[in-house]
């Protein structure tokens, strides 16, 4: 798993690395370099405090989910791996670039890279599996 994991970060520093230096269109989607200096929805309080916002969220995310999720299934795990590493690969950038490197659009108003991808499809998988385990009783 460890390797698996470590592939996360790997692939979206890959990813950055070779496509925030281009600028074309395949179809809709926009590829280009926006460096993002601020956090999500437009929130941008500088590099110090940005840094100190997204490490105390991914804090209080590791300390929740496990304290109200102590067994975690394979799904939940995977889940918990991209939403983690993802974050932790955007760190990356803004530790050593000062921003992070966005470089998908769709045209839809905003611009992100795969390390969003993950941490969205993480999210995904733990609505998913809260409202299914909701729904269905276990």
């Amino acid at each position: 798993m460890p390797k698996k994991i470590f592939a996360i970060i790997v692939l979206d520093q890959i990813t950055k690395l070779i496509f925030s230096s281009r600028d074309f269109f395949i179809g809709p989607l926009h590829i280009h370099l926006v460096k993002n200096f601020g956090l999500g929805f437009g929130l941008n309080f500088g590099l110090l405090l940005n840094l100190m916002v997204v490490a105390l969220a991914l804090i209080f995310f590791v300390y929740y989910y496990f304290s109200h999720r102590p067994e975690l299934s394979v799904l939940g795990k995977l889940a918990f791996a991209l939403i983690f590493f993802g974050a932790l690969s955007n760190i990356i950038d803004r530790l050593y670039l000062g921003y992070v490197r966005d470089f998908l659009d769709l045209g839809l108003g905003f611009t992100f890279n795969v390390a969003d991808v993950f941490v969205v499809a993480g999210l995904i998988i733990i609505l998913f599996k809260e409202s299914k385990s909701n729904i269905i009783p276990t």
